[in-house]
């Protein structure tokens, strides 16, 4: 008799239905959207969302690693002739050792820069919204144009396969 309480909780862990909330993961103006009732497959786009300010940071980026690349490949191209000098006795271990450093930084700059730019790429994907399950769009919950991080809705709502 003391199990009898467990009896209906133990029926409600047992029923499918169960859905899935979707949040969007930066705030922008929602281009495209999924409708009610479409079947999505894994990995398909469920929402759109404007992402120019987030392309034109990428291509900002990128730009500045062109300008980052060519400093680093002049430190370099100053690190050999200085080694080539300093072996032939003209230079002096004090300018060998400025062009090391200089190379150095160089290269922790570029390295740097590149990791920014991923950051950028990754932030980049976050305005595609992709299912992460079989499902149907079961519900659009939000009836705005736009997501706000700082204020998260539900956009949709799935219902798995």
């Amino acid at each position: 008799m003391k199990f009898r309480h467990l009896l209906p909780l133990t029926l409600l862990m047992t029923l499918p239905s169960w859905a899935l909330d979707i949040y969007p993961q930066v705030s922008g103006t929602i281009i495209e959207m999924k409708a009610m009732g479409t079947e999505v497959k894994q990995g398909e786009v469920l929402v759109t969302l404007d992402s120019r300010q987030a392309q034109l940071e990428v291509e900002y980026l990128q730009a500045i690693l062109a300008i980052k690349q060519q400093n680093f490949d002049d430190a370099k191209l100053h690190l050999d002739q200085t080694q080539e000098l300093y072996d032939r006795l003209v230079a002096s271990h004090r300018d060998l050792e400025e062009a090391q450093m200089n190379f150095n930084a160089a290269q922790r700059e570029l390295s740097a820069h590149q990791v920014k730019i991923q950051i950028a790429q990754i932030e980049l994907e976050k305005y595609q919204i992709r299912s992460p399950i079989d499902a149907t769009v079961e519900a659009l919950v939000s009836p705005r144009n736009a997501t706000h991080i700082n204020q998260p809705q539900v956009l949709m709502r799935l219902a798995p396969k």
